[in-house]
């Protein structure tokens, strides 16, 4: 009764055969699974099902495939409930004294935990990314609605194997697919890292923020020469990367005028500029 319940709620033309109904048997099934003392109420969209429920009594979305395999569950929290480090870590942000909209946490398949808060102040709308330590992944513009991109990517071996090789003990926060590269953040040593590959699991690039004060004196001397020559009244805005490629490695430092116009450096370890 309970398959044919459900049945009738979420699948759109759907008919009363066996076939339906193992379907449905299967994911309620894996739903129970995970959560055994829940009662879900079940939806569908695009090609997902997904069970609405109460996770410790906030409303949580369970994500699944039509063969019943779990993706995701995403969870409103309020902001009470979040981790005392990325309560700190939002209130010590640049975006601290901003309005905070909408608190998820999401559990995911191969990732760790994600906190994203959205924020606000006047028209702009931000989603802010940190894993339970506090430690910020990326920042966004916010979307009118976000759920189907928090959905991992199946990401090819190759780029698990270099993961493990290259960056061992790192943890997988984010997943993304477009403009035909994989795009995958990490926690490696304690740092947020933005590792690029292309369609065939070629490694293109890693990228992190360090401090200003961290840069090589020879590159310092670099932005102050480019500054000086062809930016007068430039100052470096946020915080520099760097940026390892198969090719060697640079770092890449934002300048913005006081009418908002914004450069981009790069420059070698030498002090060379990229062209």
């Amino acid at each position: 009764m309970l398959a044919l319940g459900i049945c009738g709620a979420v699948v759109q033309g759907c008919d009363d055969n066996d076939d339906n109904l193992d379907v449905l048997d299967k994911l309620q099934a894996a739903f129970s699974q995970k959560y055994p003392e829940a009662s879900p109420k079940w939806k569908t969209r695009s090609n997902y099902y997904i069970a609405d429920f109460q996770n410790q009594n906030y409303a949580a979305e369970a994500w699944f495939t039509s063969d019943a395999v779990w993706l995701m569950t995403e969870t409103d929290l309020p902001h009470a409930s979040l981790p005392e480090a990325v309560k700190n870590a939002f209130k010590n942000s640049e975006y601290g004294q901003w309005s905070l909209d909408d608190v998820d946490m999401l559990v995911r398949e191969g990732m760790e935990p994600v906190y994203v808060l959205e924020v606000e102040q006047g028209p702009r709308e931000m989603d802010l990314y940190y894993n339970a330590e506090g430690i910020l992944i990326k920042v966004v513009e916010d979307s009118e609605d976000d759920s189907e991109d928090y959905l991992p990517i199946e990401l090819p071996e190759e780029v698990k194997n270099f993961l493990q090789e290259k960056y061992a003990a790192s943890k997988i926060v984010e997943t993304d697919q477009e403009h035909g590269q994989f795009e995958v953040d990490i926690i490696h040593d304690g740092v947020a890292k933005e590792v690029l590959f292309d369609n065939s699991g070629n490694w293109l690039s890693s990228s992190w923020e360090i401090s200003l004060d961290t840069l090589p004196e020879v590159v310092k001397t670099a932005i102050r020469q480019e500054i000086n020559d062809k930016y007068v009244g430039y100052e470096t805005d946020d915080e520099p990367e760097l940026v390892e490629t198969p090719d060697g490695n640079y770092y890449r430092i934002e300048l913005e005028a006081e009418d908002d116009r914004e450069v981009i450096l790069k420059i070698r370890e030498d002090g060379s500029l990229l062209q």
